[in-house]
């Protein structure tokens, strides 16, 4: 930009400092305004330059141990819909017997069921073995965690009414 403005001055200079330009006074002082100006120029241009550039923040590095939490995306779903309807224990029936169970369990990485486990009793032992043998038959579309299928700790109620399995 510096280069830009001392052509203009020395070309102007020259246009106003000939000959035919009667008063060599006013031709200095016309050079001299367009220097000035192309130096205003220049110091706006500088200016600019300056201000448009932020200054970078001091970053300061810690190092700190934070655990990562991965997130699960998607988690298990069923195939399809289930109940436990057809395992409703015959005995069971006869001594009209209800309740609910409450299971806990892994569903592994290639959608079956692993580790099934009683959490809440029906009271009925039979009614938790067949509640237990139904969902460990169960299929799932596995959980997803950074676009990966993964295991993924699942719960549900089975409830055991005789009314719903006529």
């Amino acid at each position: 930009m510096i280069v830009i403005e001392f052509i203009i001055f020395v070309v102007s200079s020259g246009v106003f400092y000939r000959q035919s330009f009667h008063h060599r006074i006013w031709a200095v002082i016309i050079a001299g305004a367009v220097a000035t100006g192309s130096s205003l120029l220049f110091f706006y241009d500088l200016y600019e330059k300056l201000e448009a550039k932020p200054q970078a923040p001091v970053v300061k590095l810690v190092k700190v141990n934070v655990p990562v939490i991965q997130h699960v995306f998607r988690p298990p779903s069923l195939s399809k819909p289930e109940n436990c309807r057809d395992h409703y224990p015959f005995f069971a029936r006869v001594l009209g017997q209800e309740g609910t169970t409450e299971l806990a369990y892994t569903v592994l990485a290639d959608g079956t069921v692993s580790g099934v486990k009683v959490t809440k009793s029906s009271d009925s032992d039979r009614l938790d073995d067949a509640a237990v043998e139904c969902v460990s038959q169960w299929h799932y579309r596995p959980a997803i965690k950074d676009d990966q299928t993964v295991d993924a700790p699942m719960t549900v109620k089975v409830d055991w009414k005789l009314d719903d399995s006529k």
